[in-house]
Formats: C-alpha cells, sequence, structure tokens
C-alpha cells in the first residue's frame, strides 16, 4: 500500500509535468532561421530570447502551480485530520473580493476534491491512481475535466474583466491557456484508459 505523501509526491509530479507541457503551447518559442547562422550578431539576439523563453516555461509552470499545490496540500491535511476540504481559507489568501473570490473558491474546491479522491485511491502510479480514483471509467475522469474547465473559465471570465483594460494580450493568452489545457487534459485521459480514437 502506497503512503499518502508518496501519493502526494507522485500527484505533484504530474502536475509539475503538465505545467510545462501547458506552457510550451502558450508560450511562443523564437525561432533560428539561416540568417542567424549566417550572421552571428543575429545569434546572440536569437540565444538571448531563447534564454527568456526558458525562464518564461519555468515562471509559468511555477505560477501555474501555486494554487494546485495549496489544494493539494489542504486534500494531504483534510485526510490526515480527518476533516472536509475548506478552500475558502485559501482563497482569502489571495486577497481577491466578490465573485473573483467566490470562483477562485470553487476552483481550489473541485481541485481540492479531486486530489482528496486521488490520495484516497491505490495505485503506485498516476495513472494507477486515476484509474483507481475514477472507478476505472474514463467518463467520470472526463465529467472532472469538463467540471475544472469549468469552474476555470468562469474564474478567467471574472478575473478577466478586471485585467483586460490593464494589459494588453490578456484575452488571447487566456484563451490559448484554456484550449492547451483541455487538448492536454483528453490526452492523459487517453493515455491512462486507452484512446477512443
Amino acid at each position: 500500500m502506497v503512503s499518502l505523501e508518496k501519493k502526494q509526491e507522485i500527484i505533484l509530479a504530474h502536475e509539475k509535468q503538465f505545467a510545462f507541457r501547458l506552457s510550451r503551447h502558450v508560450l511562443s518559442k523564437p525561432e533560428l532561421n539561416c540568417l542567424m547562422i549566417l550572421i552571428p550578431f543575429l545569434l546572440i539576439f536569437f540565444i538571448q530570447d531563447l534564454m527568456k523563453y526558458k525562464d518564461g516555461l519555468r515562471t509559468f509552470a511555477e505560477n501555474y502551480l501555486l494554487c494546485r499545490k495549496k489544494a493539494l496540500l489542504e486534500a494531504v491535511n483534510a485526510l490526515t485530520e480527518k476533516r472536509r476540504v475548506d478552500t475558502y481559507p485559501l482563497a482569502e489568501q489571495a486577497k481577491l473580493t466578490g465573485k473573483s473570490m467566490e470562483r477562485y473558491a470553487e476552483f481550489l474546491a473541485v481541485l481540492a476534491d479531486h486530489y482528496t479522491d486521488l490520495l484516497s485511491s491505490e495505485g503506485d502510479s498516476f495513472e494507477e491512481i486515476v484509474r483507481s480514483a475514477y472507478g476505472n471509467n474514463r467518463n467520470n475522469f472526463l465529467l472532472f475535466i469538463n467540471q475544472l474547465s469549468n469552474v476555470e473559465k468562469s474564474l478567467n471570465s471574472v478575473l478577466m474583466s478586471q485585467l483586460s483594460q490593464t494589459q494588453d494580450g490578456v484575452d488571447s493568452t487566456v484563451q490559448k491557456m484554456e484550449v492547451a489545457t483541455n487538448h492536454l487534459y483528453r490526452a492523459d485521459a487517453d493515455l491512462i484508459f486507452g484512446c477512443s480514437c
């Protein structure tokens, strides 16, 4: 039987991998062209852009993981303390107000409930844990993915209404994230439960 701590490590490792996969879909990688090879001076700019890109991938993944780590820790603590998951205090830490706060708490609750299910399941790998948690049923897992996507879109919508006036490109970046996230979750479902092609 795998310990709670080991399952937590397995889940977090998967979330980290997912965050880096997502970052590569959202951030544009600089492209090397023939001119850069012929003119070494231009190659310096390419290398600088490539270093910024790699740093951007890391930063994106770290920021993406913040709420997931909080929700996972809350799930672990709730199981250890034999209590219900309570994500409201986590949402309060973000210092959001009104609908933003409500949507964020709802998003964290969906994540924490998912993590609780995973932590309460058996398996030596992420795939085995997910199959156990969702009764070896792809459709049950897809229902979770849809639920998470819906609450995430709702949260993004509220947050975008506050950011759009101050930052260019927010809408397109968030849309790119939502599309890529959905694609990656479905790829995970194919890997875990077998392709439904």
